[in-house]
C-alpha cells in the first residue's frame, strides 16, 4: 500500500490550473458503471500490449475471458468467503474501466484488474471478518501443473502458447480445481495470474506483482493517464460519458506490432491504418499522450513501402498491420498520417519530428504522382479502396466510390499541404514549392468538378459524372482541411444538405433513407449479406465526430449537443458498457430501441467523441508552429459552467474555469515558463465569429469576459476583427431526420433476396 500512495501523492501533486481534478478513489467512483441485478451485459478492458478481458455482469464464463491472439486460457474466475462461493449473479455489480467490483450480501466483495503492459489480472477478495478466503481461476485449457516456490505454473494445455502463474499476497493451498485457499483466516486476499512464454518468466511476474499492490497501482496509472487533460461541465451524464470514452480510447492503445491503436474488438485487432490516424487525435493528442503518439507515429513510417520505386503501393503505409500480414490497399491511410503528423506538431511544437516526416512524404507523393494522381491534381482510386471498403466475396465492391471520392479530395490537399510544410522546414524549397502548387491546383479542380452551386457529390464516377448519394463524406470538407478546401458558403450548404437528409438524434446514416440503395438494418440475413447494408445506411459511430465539428464551426452547437448527449447515454448503457459499438442499425427497432452491430467495441468511435469535447466543443487547438493556442470555441447554452485542463507544447497544459454568468467567462491559468499568445475567435449571437487576441503569463490568471458580440480581457476590450460572417440565413433551422418505420416492403433493397448483390454483380450500381 505504500507504493501506492507515494504514486497517488505524486498524481495530487501534478499542477492544476484553474481545475481541479477529484482524487483517484473519487474518479473510479464517479466513473463506476453500476448495473441493475439480473443485467448481463458485456464490459471490456485491455492490457495495452496484445490482449484484453471480455466478461459480463452477473455472470460467470459468459465471456471470453483474457484474450490473446495465441488462444485463450483464463476464461473467468470464481472467489470463495469461507466454503461458500460468492454468487455473482446475486451480488451488486460495478463496472470499471480496468475491469469490475462486486459486493455480495454475506459483506464480501472482489475486484478484478486487468495491468497495464503486464499481461496479467489480479483479483482481491474482501471479507469483513476474518475467514479463509478463495480465489479459482476458470481455465479454457490447462496441462501439467507445479509449484516452484510459492508461485503455482500451469504449462500450456491444447490451443494455447503461454504459461500461466498464479501467485499471492500471502501464503496458499490448493486443491485439484486450482482453487487457491489462504492457509489462515484473513480478511483480504490478492491472486495474480500472470502469462508468459516461459514457465520461469510467467512465475517471477506473478510473483513480483503480488508482492505490491497490483490493483492499486493499476488505478494509480490509469488515473494519471485520465486527468493529464481534464474537462467537467455543468452536465453529470456527460463528464462520465466523456472520462469513460478517454478510458475505451487509450484501452485500444498497444505495442503487438510496434506502438500501434487497435481498430475494434473483437474482429479488428490489428493496426489499421485508416482507423490508427482519425482516432489517434482523440485518443492521443486531446489527452496530452503525445509521446505516445510521437511513437505510434514513427511506428507506421517503418511499414511504409518502400519496394518498387513508384509502384502501385510505393510509399504508401500499410491499411493493416497484422501476425506475417501487412497489406496496403487503402487511398487515405497515408494522407490521415501526414494530416495527424502535422497536428501532432502543432499540438507539441516538435520540429525536429518534420524530418522523420518528410522522409515519408517524399516517397509517398512519388508514388501517389505516378500512379494515382490525374490531369486535374486529384487522386484516384480504386472503388473500395476509401473506408467504405467492403466488397462482395473479395470481389465487387457493395458500395463503389471511385476513382474520385470527396473525402479523398480533402485528404489529399490537406496531405500535400503538410508535405509542403514539412519540407519548408528541412530547406527543400523544391519540394515545399511544387506540393503547396499541386494543393493549388487539386482546390480549384474540386470545387470545379464536385460541386454544382446546390450540392456537393459523394464522388466522380469513372466517366466523369457526379454522384450524388447524400452520403455523410461530405462533411469531411468542412472537418478534415487546416484551412478552407472549399468557401466557408460551400461547407454551410454542405452542412445543410447533409445534416437535413441524414442525421437521426442517435447518429448520422451512411446513405439517406430516401435513397432506393438504402438498408434499414445492418443484420438481416432473410434479405441480404450484412456487407450489403454495411455503407448503405448503416449508422457508423465515428461519423458522428466530424459532423459535430461541422455543426460547431457554423454555430448550430445546440444540436451537436443534442447528438452528444445521445451518444453518451449509448456509452454508458447499450451494448458494451463504457464503450461504443461499431455501428447501429439505421432505423430504430419496437419501441425505438437501438441495435448495436459490428464490433462490440470500436476504436475511432469512442475517440471521436472524445475529440469533439476538446477541439469542438471547448474548441482548442493549440498551433506551436505559429506560436499561438488557438480556440473557436461552440459552447452548447446547456452548460452554465465547465472547468478544463489542455495540456500543449513540452509539460505545458492551459487551466480554464469557465461560467455563464452576463455571458461567458472564460477564466485562465497558464502552466508553463513561456507566456503564449492567444487566438480566440468567438461565436456572436448571430452565428458569425470574431477572432480576439490577448497574451497570458505563466501562473496569472486573466479572465476573457465575451457578451453582446464583444470581448474584453481583465476588464479592457478587445479589438474584434470580424472572421466568419453568419451563415444562419443560408443553413436556416435544422432538425433531426425522423427515421422511417421499418416496413421490408417500402424499402428497394428489400423486395427480395440480395437485390443489391445482383444489381452489382450485373454492373449496374450508379
Amino acid at each position: 500500500m505504500k507504493r501506492v500512495a507515494v504514486a497517488v501523492a505524486a498524481l495530487c501533486a501534478l499542477p492544476l490550473g484553474a481545475a481541479e481534478r477529484p482524487g483517484m478513489d473519487a474518479l473510479f467512483d464517479q466513473m463506476a458503471i453500476t448495473v441493475p441485478a439480473g443485467q448481463q451485459s458485456r464490459f471490456v478492458a485491455g492490457d495495452n500490449l496484445a490482449g484484453y478481458y471480455e466478461g459480463f455482469t452477473h455472470s460467470r464464463g459468459k465471456g471470453e475471458g483474457y484474450v490473446f491472439k495465441s488462444g485463450t486460457i483464463l476464461r473467468d474466475y470464481a472467489t470463495f468467503a469461507g466454503d461458500l462461493e460468492n454468487d455473482r449473479a446475486r451480488g451488486q455489480e460495478q463496472v470499471l474501466p480496468y475491469g469490475h467490483r462486486l459486493r455480495f450480501d454475506n459483506g464480501a466483495t472482489e475486484e478484478m484488474a486487468l495491468l497495464s503492459k503486464q499481461q496479467a489480472l489480479a483479483v482481491t477478495v474482501t471479507s469483513p471478518a476474518s475467514q479463509t478466503l478463495g480465489v479459482q481461476p476458470l481455465l479454457a485449457t490447462r496441462g501439467a501443473v507445479e509449484m516452484r516456490d510459492g508461485v503455482l505454473v500451469v504449462a500450456p494445455g491444447p490451443g494455447a502458447a503461454l504459461f500461466m502463474a498464479l501467485a499471492a499476497d500471502q501464503p496458499f493451498t490448493h486443491d485439484d480445481r486450482l482453487v487457491l485457499r489462504t492457509t489462515a483466516p484473513a480478511r483480504r486476499f490478492t491472486v495474480v495470474a500472470a502469462f508468459a512464454a516461459t514457465a520461469d518468466e510467467a512465475a517471477r511476474k506473478a510473483r513480483t506483482l503480488a508482492q505490491g499492490d497490483p490493483i492499486g497501482l493499476e488505478k494509480a496509472a490509469l488515473y494519471q493517464i485520465l486527468t493529464r487533460s481534464w474537462l467537467q461541465t455543468s452536465d453529470a451524464d456527460y463528464n462520465k460519458a466523456l472520462i469513460w470514452a478517454k478510458a475505451a480510447s487509450y484501452m485500444f492503445v498497444v505495442d503487438e506490432y510496434g506502438p500501434g491503436i487497435w481498430a475494434g474488438l473483437p474482429w479488428f485487432r490489428e493496426n489499421w491504418g485508416r482507423d490508427t490516424f482519425i482516432a489517434l487525435p482523440g485518443t492521443l493528442l486531446v489527452s496530452g499522450q503525445f509521446d505516445q503518439a510521437r511513437a505510434v507515429l514513427a511506428n507506421f513510417a517503418r511499414y511504409q513501402n518502400l519496394g518498387e520505386p513508384r509502384g502501385r503501393d510505393y510509399g504508401r503505409i500499410p491499411n493493416r498491420v497484422g501476425l506475417g500480414d501487412i497489406i496496403y490497399n487503402t487511398v487515405d491511410g497515408t494522407p490521415w498520417m501526414l494530416r495527424e503528423a502535422l497536428e501532432y506538431v502543432r499540438y507539441t511544437g516538435d520540429r525536429e519530428f518534420a524530418a522523420q516526416m518528410l522522409k515519408l512524404a517524399v516517397p509517398y507523393f512519388d508514388g501517389a504522382f505516378a500512379n494515382y494522381v490525374d490531369s486535374d491534381g486529384l487522386l484516384r482510386h480504386d472503388s473500395a479502396d476509401t473506408w467504405m471498403d467492403a466488397r462482395i466475396e473479395n470481389k465487387q465492391p457493395w458500395s463503389a466510390r471511385g476513382p474520385r471520392a470527396v473525402e479523398i479530395q480533402a485528404l489529399w490537399y490537406t496531405a500535400l499541404q503538410a508535405g509542403a510544410w514539412f519540407a519548408a522546414q528541412a530547406g527543400d524549397e523544391q519540394h515545399a514549392r511544387a506540393w503547396t502548387m499541386s494543393a493549388d491546383h487539386a482546390r480549384a479542380s474540386f470545387l470545379r468538378l464536385f460541386w454544382d452551386g446546390r450540392t456537393m457529390a459523394d464522388r466522380l464516377r469513372e466517366d466523369g459524372s457526379r454522384d450524388a448519394k447524400v452520403r455523410p463524406n461530405q462533411l469531411m470538407v468542412a472537418s478534415i482541411p487546416f484551412d478552407d478546401f472549399v468557401p466557408r458558403a460551400v461547407q454551410a450548404q454542405v452542412t445543410r444538405n447533409a445534416v437535413s437528409r441524414l442525421l437521426y438524434p442517435y447518429g448520422i446514416a451512411s446513405l439517406s433513407q430516401d435513397d432506393p440503395y438504402f438498408h434499414p438494418r445492418h443484420e438481416n440475413p432473410a434479405f441480404h449479406h450484412k456487407d450489403a447494408a454495411y455503407h448503405q445506411g448503416t449508422v457508423w459511430g465515428w461519423n458522428a465526430g466530424f459532423t459535430v465539428t461541422a455543426l460547431n464551426k457554423f454555430g448550430y452547437q445546440d444540436l451537436s449537443w443534442q447528438l452528444t448527449q445521445n451518444l453518451g447515454d449509448q456509452i454508458l448503457h447499450l451494448g458494451t458498457l463504457g464503450n461504443m459499438s461499431e455501428l447501429l442499425d439505421a432505423l430504430p427497432h419496437e419501441g425505438g430501441r437501438l441495435r448495436p452491430s459490428g464490433t462490440f467495441a470500436q476504436s475511432w468511435s469512442v475517440a471521436e467523441y472524445t475529440r469533439n469535447a476538446y477541439q469542438d466543443y471547448v474548441g482548442f487547438h493549440p498551433d506551436l508552429v505559429e506560436g499561438v493556442l488557438a480556440f473557436s470555441p461552440a459552447i452548447p447554452a446547456a452548460w452554465t459552467s465547465f472547468a478544463a485542463v489542455l495540456p500543449f507544447g513540452q509539460g505545458e497544459s492551459l487551466g480554464i474555469d469557465f461560467k455563464r454568468r452576463h455571458g461567458e467567462r472564460w477564466t485562465f491559468r497558464l502552466d508553463g515558463q513561456l507566456a503564449r499568445k492567444v487566438r480566440f475567435e468567438f461565436l456572436r449571437p448571430d452565428k458569425s465569429r470574431a477572432r480576439v487576441e490577448f497574451t497570458l503569463t505563466p501562473g496569472e490568471a486573466s479572465t476573457l469576459l465575451v457578451a453582446n458580440g464583444h470581448a474584453s480581457i481583465d476588464g479592457a476590450r478587445l479589438e474584434a476583427a470580424a472572421v466568419q460572417p453568419s451563415y444562419a440565413g443560408l443553413i436556416g433551422n435544422l432538425h433531426f431526420v425522423q427515421p422511417k418505420a421499418y416496413r421490408p416492403e417500402a424499402f428497394p433493397m428489400l423486395r427480395g433476396r440480395d437485390v443489391l448483390k445482383g444489381i452489382v454483380e450485373r454492373n449496374e450500381y450508379r
